[in-house]
């Protein structure tokens, strides 16, 4: 054990862990090895928790059927060819998706000011992992209080779980994929101790994997219920993990276990999580002086966590305009003309073209993802429905309910428009629909559009491309249905260090 931890730690210190070697006891000239349970909750801070410094899954807006391209000006057109294989699944005149990220980096950057993002999440999410792991193996080695050791190991598993729940999505088949039920297709790598001199590290299945999230998050939930931990908007506390069971068992459409964990979120003791009520506030037409009422701030009373960095989404965002990519016209039409998510979550880039973008987070903020507690209502809400699809009639009422108390947050003199069981015709699928197009209007350019379309089946739909300012240079590329394109490759240089991958 001892060997392992040291080879641990030297190997973090290789990708990042000098900045936390303040708190961490000096065991030679070489090694720093941490001694208390305070030294593994920083190191977990550090090395473990997705900081705002960092980019975690920025391209997945793009990706996904919420966001067109566009283009005004021919200065716009390095930026088009520069996102190009991003936005079209590995470019227009690929055969396939497996150099995307390559292709991305090696085109050169816009020279108009425009951001590059970072592609390699298999990266990130493995750093991450790798700092959890190094947490979880030491924590019966090192000095401190019990219920220390407990939250802190309830925190790291947790956020494995997180980082191995995104991985698969990103890197395999969904676990219900009509082409691979019940997650028998490959997944990625489960790496679950702090051992580093493994050559080649195999693929385990997508249920595999899932298993290993479901363990890991339920362990963590117990312990942090053990030691009430109720975390914060920068910690992972017991209302925090219920809400990522519940999205992890949605995927696996274990409905019950979803709609329990849901419920769970609203009865932790302390909880004093509260929807945000958009509808009282003027959202101007466009972004006037910098003073936008943006829906999401630090101190917005639903959010639960914080994580990413603040240009997770900028490429869909409009602070004070977006590069070239916009809203699509089916995103638009789904909302109700006086559903203030129009106003409040997409801003006119330009009130005369209509064009419109992400402006959910305050620009001031550091962090540009989270987790809300109007995804709880909307787990469940699925949840039910699928149950009441099951036979479970009485669910549907349930699910309605929870679909009124978003929507009554949203919708101007919603008291009017009221949900009922006449509304889906008494019929469970379309209860359903209702709910699918309800998270698409709550989460759009948030990452979580791409994971859901993932999951309902991956049907076909096409990026509509523009590439110059005069008229005929339109058209339109298709990802196909349950095509290798939903899956998106893992890049070269960790199939060469892992040639198991490949």
């Amino acid at each position: 054990m001892k060997k392992m931890i040291k080879k641990s730690i030297l190997f973090l210190s290789v990708i990042g862990l000098c900045s936390c070697n303040d708190f961490l006891k000096e065991a030679s000239q070489d090694e720093v090895i941490p001694s208390t349970i305070e030294d593994l909750d920083q190191l977990l801070a550090y090395e473990g928790y997705p900081r705002y410094d960092r980019q975690l899954m920025p391209y997945l807006d793009i990706l996904a059927d919420d966001a067109t391209q566009y283009i005004t000006s021919n200065n716009q057109i390095s930026t088009v060819t520069k996102y190009s294989p991003l936005y079209l699944w590995g470019g227009r005149s690929s055969a396939n998706n497996e150099t995307m990220f390559e292709d991305y980096q090696n085109l050169p950057n816009p020279t108009n000011g425009t951001k590059s993002v970072d592609v390699d999440s298999y990266e990130r999410f493995y750093k991450m992992i790798a700092g959890c792991n190094v947490v979880l193996d030491m924590i019966g080695d090192v000095d401190g209080e019990s219920n220390m050791k407990k939250r802190v190991e309830g925190e790291a598993r947790v956020l494995r779980s997180f980082y191995y729940f995104n991985l698969v999505n990103l890197y395999a088949y969904p676990y219900n994929a009509p082409n691979a039920p019940e997650g028998k297709s490959a997944g990625v790598p489960l790496k679950l101790t702090s051992i580093i001199d493994q050559n080649s590290v195999p693929r385990s299945t997508v249920a595999e994997v899932y298993n290993h999230i479901i363990s890991d998050v339920e362990k963590g939930i117990s312990l942090l219920t053990e030691t009430a931990t109720k975390g914060s908007k920068f910690r992972i506390g017991i209302s925090t993990a219920h809400l990522l069971a519940s999205r992890y068992y949605l995927f696996m459409a274990n409905w019950e276990k979803a709609a329990e964990h849901a419920t769970a979120v609203f009865s932790t003791p302390g909880n004093n999580l509260l929807l945000l009520d958009i509808t009282t506030t003027d959202y101007p037409e466009a972004i006037n002086n910098g003073n936008f009422p943006y829906p999401f701030t630090l101190n917005t009373s639903e959010i639960m966590f914080f994580y990413a960095n603040s240009a997770e989404h900028y490429a869909v965002e409009s602070l004070y305009g977006s590069t070239c990519f916009m809203a699509s016209d089916e995103l638009l039409n789904c909302y109700a003309d006086d559903d203030q998510r129009l106003k409040a979550y997409l801003t006119p880039y330009d009130k005369d073209a209509n064009r419109k973008a992400s402006s959910k987070f305050a620009g001031e903020l550091k962090f540009g993802a989270c987790l809300r507690l109007s995804e709880a209502y909307l787990n469940r809400a699925e949840a039910y429905a699928h149950m009441a699809k099951a036979g479970q009639h009485e669910y549907m009422e349930k699910a309605i309910s929870d679909l009124n108390t978003i929507r009554e947050k949203r919708i101007k003199n919603y008291t009017s428009q009221v949900w009922t069981s006449s509304t889906v015709d008494n019929n469970a699928d379309k209860l359903i629909e209702k709910c699918q197009e309800e998270r698409r209007r709550e989460f759009c350019f948030e990452g979580m559009r791409w994971f859901d379309i993932r999951r309902y089946g991956m049907k076909s739909f096409s990026h509509y491309v523009d590439e110059s300012a005069n008229s005929g240079d339109e058209y339109t590329v298709e990802i196909g249905t349950a095509t290798p394109r939903w899956v998106l490759p893992i890049m070269k240089t960790h199939k060469e260090s892992n040639p198991a991958l490949n």
